[in-house]
């Protein structure tokens, strides 16, 4: 009897010795939801800014900062948010989005795909820009890399709204890059550019381009390592032992190029 009850007690015993997962803190709605409920009518995008995990009394607050891009009229504006705690469900799904749009709607039609900024209204559209020649390298005799698309460059006119955007940004996007994120954003799926030799994209976290203008965020991130590590790790417990608080189901899953 007493080997028995041994053999019955031994799995859970094992179980509870190694889950050390900690707990993560759950909030009924996500903030992303709130801004989009706020602005019912003017087209906007939610750009995804900064993220990260903090810890109290043993439990994981997964955070999100965000800035938010309203057309009023003929004006841009951009408000920034302050730090919003997020289901670790969304912080996932969302973590190689930094600096994209993860949420946008424009021209009455809603998106929850992650994608650059400004790919899914401004760039492409000849309300406020154009399509330009760019000067061709001399020494090139490569037609594929001389070819009509891939010196094709989005220019933005001098009295769009998103003038001062884009020129505050200082990136260029050529019309393949444009094609390309069409195709992935027609399946439902992030866009990211393509990737190179090291592993690095032209969008999102994993671009050199936040690498260089957000050093504070991978900074933290490296600082936080363990934190992060786990981030992707199979949970073994139930979000409903914790919080009664429903988390936002994952609309779209693209991963990009």
């Amino acid at each position: 009897m007493t080997k028995r009850m041994l053999l019955a007690v031994l799995p859970f015993l094992l179980f509870s010795c190694g889950n050390t997962e900690k707990k993560s803190k759950q909030v009924a709605q996500e903030p992303s939801e709130l801004i989009r409920k706020s602005i019912p009518t003017n087209d906007f995008s939610l750009v995804l800014d900064d993220m990260t995990i903090k810890e109290e009394n043993n439990v994981l607050d997964h955070r999100h900062k965000y800035s938010v891009l309203e057309l009023k009229g003929d004006s841009l504006h951009k408000i920034q948010k302050g730090w919003e705690s997020v289901n670790k469900t969304f912080f996932q799904k969302h973590q190689n989005d930094l600096g994209m749009e993860i949420m946008s709607r424009h021209n009455g039609k809603a998106s929850f795909t992650a994608q650059p900024v400004g790919f899914g209204w401004a760039i492409g559209n000849e309300k406020h820009g154009e399509w330009v020649e760019t000067p061709k390298d001399s020494t090139t005799t490569n037609t594929a890399s001389t070819s009509n698309n891939n010196n094709r460059r989005w220019r933005t006119h001098s009295t769009s709204p998103f003038l001062w955007y884009w020129l505050g940004t200082r990136r260029s996007t050529y019309r393949n890059d444009y094609n390309s994120y069409r195709t992935y954003n027609s399946r439902g799926q992030a866009y990211y550019g393509r990737n190179t030799s090291n592993n690095s994209y032209a969008y999102g976290t994993r671009s050199s381009y936040q690498k260089k203008t957000r050093p504070s965020f991978f900074s933290r991130r490296q600082k936080n390592s363990t934190r992060w590590n786990n981030l992707n790790k199979k949970s073994s417990r139930s979000s409903s032992r914790y919080s009664s608080g429903s988390s936002t189901r994952s609309r779209s899953g693209g991963t990009g190029k």
